[in-house]
């Protein structure tokens, strides 16, 4: 399972994944249980929210799940294929930090930081999407060992940048969600886990959003995350998003 400390000022604020099983010390310490889908927990902490994702079944054989996708995804990662995007795994941090944090900077979202990624060192990986020797798109994907599910963690890529061709950092980026299923998949992965999905909105940037995520086949899946009173006001004090989130 995925539990992991991230360092907020003097405290470690603990996040686990996909499970929620409280101990004692768990409930007075500043704790979360994130994707929560044992939804019968004995003991349930202070503040609680419903989610939802979009989740693609790996247990399929792969016709099966590239059948799934929509037919112009399927052209897309073929003509990165044939275009000469190659797809590589490796945990370069410094690199990946060096690469996420021009993007986020480029499109005003939050950053990272090594230790940041660091804290998260077992339970997060890494692929990238290059041509021509250029990183055009790279993912971290949250990999959960217990539940086999791995969930798309951070994604950035070159399409701020004039010097890229948009047409192929687009079809790259997609190719490379292909390649992070087919690889997990592989490796004996069930569940390939967008990263959410927002209900019910009609703001068009979140609504392409969703429309991503779901041109690929998944279905929309609803899930639970728990928090500890300490960690809803270290949220409200201390701005998770940017202090405890992925900055």
């Amino acid at each position: 399972m995925v539990s992991f400390k991230k360092k907020f000022l003097f405290l470690n604020v603990k996040e686990n994944w996909y499970h929620c099983e409280p101990g004692f010390w768990d409930m007075l310490m500043p704790t979360a249980w994130l994707h929560v889908k044992n939804r019968k927990t004995p003991v349930k902490p202070g503040f609680s929210d419903v989610t939802y994702t979009i989740e693609n079944d790996l247990t399929l054989d792969h016709d099966t799940i590239y059948a799934g996708f929509l037919k112009s995804n399927r052209q897309q990662i073929r003509q990165a294929e044939e275009a000469g995007v190659e797809f590589e795994f490796h945990n370069d941090v410094e690199g990946f930090v060096e690469f996420f944090n021009e993007f986020a900077r480029s499109v005003n979202i939050g950053t990272t930081s090594v230790r940041r990624i660091k804290e998260m060192e077992g339970f997060l990986k890494l692929s990238y999407a290059k041509h021509q020797g250029r990183i055009l798109v790279a993912h971290s994907t949250l990999i959960d060992d217990t539940y086999k599910i791995v969930r798309a963690f951070h994604s950035a890529s070159k399409r701020t940048d004039d010097a890229f061709d948009k047409s192929l950092i687009a079809k790259a980026n997609k190719a490379l969600h292909y390649k992070d299923m087919m690889h997990f998949r592989e490796l004996g992965y069930k569940v390939y886990d967008f990263g959410g999905y927002t209900q019910n909105t009609e703001d068009k940037a979140l609504l392409g959003i969703n429309n991503f995520k779901q041109s690929f086949g998944g279905e929309v899946v609803a899930c639970t995350n728990y928090y500890t009173v300490s960690y809803q006001l270290l949220k409200k004090v201390g701005s998770l998003m940017g202090a405890l989130g992925k900055g």
